[in-house]
């Protein structure tokens, strides 16, 4: 897997392994099923490359990693932007034909793509498609309005923090698969989608029908989603094509500008370089850099593109920052082939972010701040305890200082699983005891007894003078955990070094609606003008493009 930028686009290029005479472009679905499927599409791409077709993952003008933000009338750029990627990738491999897949919206898009060039495209992938554009846009509209999401701003639907404008719904309105795939005439169509009742329309094109086992399982958070495998292969093997063996070379580069003296590449890094993050750096950025942290399972960009916005927004100011993937999310490691819930609050991902410190020192940042939401803001917290390169931190909505020590809140916010509703004021007016006592004999005499470890940490990182800033979401339940280890609002915490809690406006425990990621945002900012900025801003250095080999053996 390779990562490549082009015409403002980010992208993952998987080589065949063997020779190729087509490939595959794979575009991905809008918004939160994006967040959903994004592991479960780059397995599909590995699939379909050791099968022996080489496959471009990319992400549309204004979404996930790739140049520019929301905008109006975004709907015709993405549709140029699928057509540029197919000749992107036919001339940079030099390839005789590309074919198109999409899931959900991204295969309604393929096929509007495809009809703008009738024939220029050979077969197409459909999975669990977009069957009627005005009809995924009444979706979204229903699905915003029973998530309560909203936005001040009017012409703009919201959803899970990823927006989109009237005039993209109004242009959705025109798009019908089956005409469009009549229109494009493509030579054959995989269409697997769950069962329903109907035959399939005249597509113009011979099609095989797929059930699409797994497809609800598929469909839900990340750290739930389980890849359809089985549909996978078979959609692998039906794309692979015989081609003459050819040898050539391609010059790639992954450098993309995102604003004028501002540039974005992946590092690669850890273990046998198995962790991906990406750079976002100005020309000569401040001496402290910013490490952000994974959400649950969610990859790199966060939900609404969080970490996108805030990286971008910080070297705007000065500041260079890697959104990285820990180990079997994003695009780090292997893909598993089951949840991964269980493993959210890990030993593994809190080395994978030291792991990303050592990566931002080796780029000349020695002291970095910390940014992470829920589980990111655990394993941020725990990072910043066993390595002194956490010059501040910038947590959002920490479940719980000690999960050992119990009340830590559920993945969603919710009731500790488990938890005994009788039981929960007499163990917290313990808790609260324990750490009244353990203030009291660190303060006053001097002893460490651990009767509190939260309150020994504190201490620890404020004695390092490491900065914190909490933040939590009105009435979240990780404000309990607060309370129980430093009173109500925080007001026991230890202040030897700047500290600072904040409650959002909002109550959506993964910050998810814009108006408390801008929020968040503007307080990382203060933070690190307050605290982290210097006069004399380190040189960064360029880096090359490099070429890479059409085919793996």
């Amino acid at each position: 897997m390779i990562p490549v930028a082009f015409h403002g686009c980010r992208g993952w290029l998987h080589p065949a392994h063997g020779a190729a005479s087509h490939g595959l472009v794979l575009c991905p679905p809008f918004g939160y099923e994006l967040i959903c499927t994004q592991a479960g599409l780059r397995l599909f791409a590995e699939q379909a490359a050791a099968a022996g077709t080489p496959v471009l993952r990319f992400d549309y003008p204004g979404t996930g990693d790739s140049l520019g933000d929301e905008a109006p009338h975004r709907l015709a750029d993405w549709l140029a932007g699928i057509g540029t990627a197919c000749d992107w990738m036919r001339r940079t491999l030099g390839l005789g034909a590309i074919s198109l897949g999409g899931m959900r919206l991204g295969a309604l898009l393929a096929a509007a793509s495809a009809a703008r060039r009738p024939g220029s495209i050979a077969d197409m992938i459909l999975l669990a498609p977009v069957w009627s554009g005005r009809a995924h846009g009444r979706e979204l509209l229903l699905g915003a309005r029973a998530a309560g999401d909203a936005t001040p701003e009017p012409g703009w639907l919201e959803a899970a923090g990823f927006r989109l404008h009237d005039s993209d719904i109004a242009g959705l309105r025109g798009l019908d698969l089956a005409p469009l795939l009549r229109q494009a005439c493509p030579a054959r169509i995989l269409l697997a989608e769950p069962p329903k009742p109907g035959s399939t329309p005249d597509f113009g094109a011979p099609v095989t029908a797929l059930p699409f086992e797994g497809h609800a399982a598929f469909l839900r958070h990340a750290q739930l989603s389980i890849p359809p495998k089985a549909l996978f292969m078979t959609a692998a093997q039906w794309l692979a094509k015989e081609a003459a063996p050819a040898a050539t070379q391609a010059t790639v580069t992954d450098r993309l500008p995102v604003a004028p003296g501002i540039e974005e590449r992946v590092l690669r890094f850890g273990d046998d370089d198995q962790l991906a993050g990406i750079l976002c750096a100005p020309a000569e950025p401040q001496p402290v850099g910013v490490l952000i942290l994974n959400t649950g399972a969610n990859h790199h960009i966060g939900n609404g593109r969080i970490a996108v916005r805030l990286a971008r927004r910080l070297a705007e100011l000065g500041f260079a920052s890697l959104r990285m993937d820990a180990d079997g999310i994003g695009e780090s490691g292997a893909v598993g082939d089951g949840e991964r819930a269980e493993a959210l609050f890990g030993e593994g991902a809190t080395r994978d972010a030291i792991a990303g410190l050592a990566a931002l020192e080796r780029q000349g940042f020695r002291r970095i701040l910390l940014v992470g939401i829920c589980s990111g803001a655990h394993h941020a917290f725990h990072a910043a305890l066993r390595d002194v390169r956490v010059a501040g931190l910038a947590l959002a909505n920490l479940p719980a200082f000690d999960r050992a020590a119990g009340g830590a809140p559920d993945l969603d916010g919710g009731p500790p699983p488990g938890e005994n509703p009788r039981l929960r004021k007499p163990r917290m007016a313990l808790r609260r005891s324990l750490a009244e006592a353990d203030r009291f004999l660190a303060g006053r005499l001097g002893l460490e007894t651990g009767l509190d470890r939260a309150g020994r940490w504190l201490r620890q990182l404020q004695a390092r003078g490491t900065t914190l800033l909490l933040a939590y979401s009105d009435r979240d339940r990780s404000l309990r955990e607060l309370r129980a280890h430093f009173g109500r609002g925080g007001r026991n915490l230890p202040r030897r070094a700047p500290i600072r809690t904040l409650v959002l406006q909002g109550t959506d425990h993964a910050i998810n609606p814009r108006a408390m990621q801008d929020e968040f945002i503007a307080a990382i900012e203060e933070e690190l003008f307050r605290h982290h900025r210097q006069p004399r801003p380190a040189a960064a250095q360029p880096r090359p493009a490099f070429a890479i080999p059409l085919h793996t053996t």
